[in-house]
């Protein structure tokens, strides 16, 4: 699981499809402060729904995930480029800024290590950000909403696990790592509302086994100011799962093929 073309080993992956299109990509524009610069007003009127509970797998002994440190990146840049060995814009490259961010409270990113405790080695490893293409969406460009889709639309950016352990459920405990953090709603942080995951077809299963739901061509959001579309990429499939009470998903058709369009993500017009 986790190969394109036969060229990848040792990983499973979500997100940075090699040929990632100039919304997917990682900037210091877009990973700094413009993400969340929105005025308070703009996110005063949003309100998820409850933390819908997460059923946490066990570990092997010897494993544990925790939060990536700057000292990290040197151990975790091949890991996490196991998730997109062929894209020379993989978030791998922003490595540094995404771990110093998921540092910072007060933002909606998260970098996660596996690791083997005895000895200190990395062995997997995870990244959830915030929904950058909405600031390039063409429907969202200068609008308050971008802000909020960003935050409410958690992505598994980059999920990897070593060859040698593979199999033994670290994935799977980095995937409820990352439902974990997206969805908390600490220090101010707007909760997210979904988390979505970019993924080659066959890890469909994989990410079914974990509640998620497949939409091959992408996402739609109702909003306000009308319909967000999302996708499709070629070659990816879009998996999404709720975090939050409140969210409902639906497959319908649209102008870019059958999308999981999302109810609930953000309030709209009684």
């Amino acid at each position: 699981m986790g190969k394109r073309n036969g060229a990848r080993k040792g990983a499973r992956r979500s997100g940075n499809p090699a040929r990632r299109e100039a919304e997917h990509r990682i900037s210091g524009i877009v990973l700094g402060e413009r993400m969340y610069s929105g005025e308070a007003g703009h996110r005063a009127g949003v309100q998820p729904g409850d933390i819908l509970p997460v059923s946490v797998p066990v570990l092997p002994d010897d494993i544990a995930i925790r939060d990536a440190t700057p000292a990290d990146r040197a151990a975790l840049e091949p890991v996490i480029r196991l998730a997109d060995p062929d894209n020379p814009d993989g978030s791998w490259r922003a490595l540094p800024d995404v771990i110093s961010q998921s540092l910072d409270p007060g933002k909606q990113t998260y970098a996660r290590v596996a690791e083997e405790t005895s000895s200190g080695t990395v062995i997997g490893g995870m990244l959830a950000l915030p929904a950058t293409w909405a600031f390039t969406h063409p429907m969202l460009i200068g609008s308050p909403n971008a802000h909020i889709i960003a935050g409410l639309v958690s992505c598994l950016d980059s999920l990897a696990v070593v060859d040698q352990w593979r199999g033994k459920g670290i994935a799977r405990a980095l995937v409820t790592e990352a439902e974990l953090v997206a969805g908390s709603h600490l220090a101010g942080k707007l909760g997210g509302a979904v988390l979505l995951a970019t993924h080659e077809p066959e890890l469909t299963d994989f990410y079914a086994g974990l509640g998620f739901t497949v939409s091959p061509d992408g996402i739609g959001i109702p909003t306000p100011t009308g319909f967000i579309c999302h996708g499709p990429i070629k070659g990816f499939r879009f998996s999404v799962k709720p975090l939050r009470t409140g969210v409902q998903m639906k497959p319908m058709a649209t102008p870019y093929g059958r999308q999981l369009v999302l109810q609930g993500v953000l309030p709209l017009p009684r």
